[in-house]
């Protein structure tokens, strides 16, 4: 499983959410922040945890892009964390 999920809007939830696990919050938060997307709210813990037992955190962004551009952001954060 991947270490950062995106969760599309939902009839709940009106805005993208990203569940990362809690080692790469700070660098995907300054990623994002890169890309010119901030959080809506302040990063959020889960109470979930990933397959390794890390912690997950939720982090939520309003922007107009489209889920498979922010699934490509993901992909590429990854490919740069490598």
């Amino acid at each position: 499983m991947s270490p950062i999920v995106l969760i599309p809007p939902t009839h709940e939830q009106s805005i993208f959410a990203f569940h990362v696990e809690e080692p790469l919050v700070r660098r995907f938060l300054e990623y994002l922040e890169q890309k010119g997307l901030t959080p809506w709210r302040p990063p959020a813990p889960l109470e979930k945890t990933a397959e390794d037992g890390a912690d997950m955190i939720q982090i939520e962004v309003e922007t107009k892009s489209t889920e498979g551009m922010l699934q490509d952001l993901i992909n590429e954060f990854l490919h740069e964390e490598e």
